[in-house]
């Protein structure tokens, strides 16, 4: 073997060891468990000030009390004012946790964050096999998630707004900062498989509800596969966008209670289809372990 062979093997067992920046591997203190607490309370903080500054220009969130009402003209009025409320808030409350935790980073490491932007993230196959993944993963969890205790939750309201904010704002900003942001500072220091893992359970952690936050971690699990197995927050970004768009759509059709047992009700039918998916979901995992974890390859398709 020669010497330059020898310099490869050597770069290859970095790369899988600590991400795609092997030179930021071993040595660093940064991050640590600590600074994903901060940066998860930064996150939160980011949006008591968003509502705190909104309310103090006059910004209010409708009375959530009027939606429990038969009239449906008063309870869609209500919902297109949240709608246009959220639209508002959120964003400024999400660009003060980019802006808080990007800096944060900037102060612990001594440089800011990147978040990487690939063209191959349009790449039609693995936006394909995103998309099936995370509808059986949501197939697979649906009966841990009856169990889990329900929170109301008003969602983003109704409404042209409401849905702009969903399916485009929601997106780009969660991505940007749980699959770009946090995934990225921890691939400095740990290998994909722990900044994969450590995102994913960010991303789930502020979503706050129970049933949510575990649908969050494992989808959350995907996205970022899918990130590093493209190299690019794009292709996240629009599974992202493509999975609010159905929920926001369920919601809308007052559908989003009903669970595929229900649809499908019960019996044989439902569990082949569990079955279907469970064997998919795991040939997934398996498939992505191999492609993604288990070398220092970050190109190509996950199918």
């Amino acid at each position: 073997m020669t010497e330059q062979d020898n310099k490869e093997k050597t770069l290859g067992k970095a790369m899988r060891s600590h991400g795609d920046n092997p030179e930021q591997g071993a040595g660093r203190k940064f991050p640590t468990v600590t600074d994903i607490a901060v940066m998860l309370l930064l996150f939160f903080a980011s949006q008591v000030l968003g509502a705190f500054l909104s309310s103090s220009f006059g910004l209010r969130m409708p009375d959530v009390s009027s939606l429990a009402t038969d009239d449906v003209e008063s309870y869609m009025r209500t919902q297109v004012l949240r709608g246009e409320t959220i639209a508002i808030l959120y964003p400024l409350s999400m660009s003060l946790a980019l802006l808080f935790v990007a800096l944060y980073v900037r102060f612990r490491s001594g440089r800011m964050p990147r978040v990487r932007w690939s063209a191959s993230g349009f790449n039609p196959n693995i936006i394909l096999s995103g998309i099936v993944w995370v509808v059986v993963a949501q197939i697979v969890l649906e009966p841990l998630m009856n169990l889990l205790p329900s929170v109301t939750n008003e969602g983003v309201g109704r409404g042209m707004w409401a849905c702009l904010t969903a399916v485009v704002m929601a997106p780009v900003f969660e991505e940007t900062l749980c699959r770009g942001i946090v995934l990225e500072t921890l691939r400095r220091r740990w290998s994909n498989g722990i900044a994969v893992a450590v995102s994913a359970l960010f991303f789930g952690i502020v979503h706050v509800e129970p049933a949510t936050a575990l649908a969050g971690i494992v989808v959350g699990a995907i996205l970022g596969t899918i990130y590093v197995r493209t190299s690019s927050i794009f292709s996240a970004i629009i599974l992202h966008a493509i999975n609010n768009a159905f929920a926001f759509a369920l919601i809308c059709f007052d559908m989003n209670g009903l669970t595929l047992y229900q649809m499908l009700g019960g019996g044989t039918l439902y569990y082949v289809v569990y079955g279907i998916s469970l064997l998919l979901f795991v040939l997934f995992c398996i498939e992505s372990y191999r492609k993604v974890f288990s070398s220092g390859r970050t190109n190509g398709a996950l199918s």
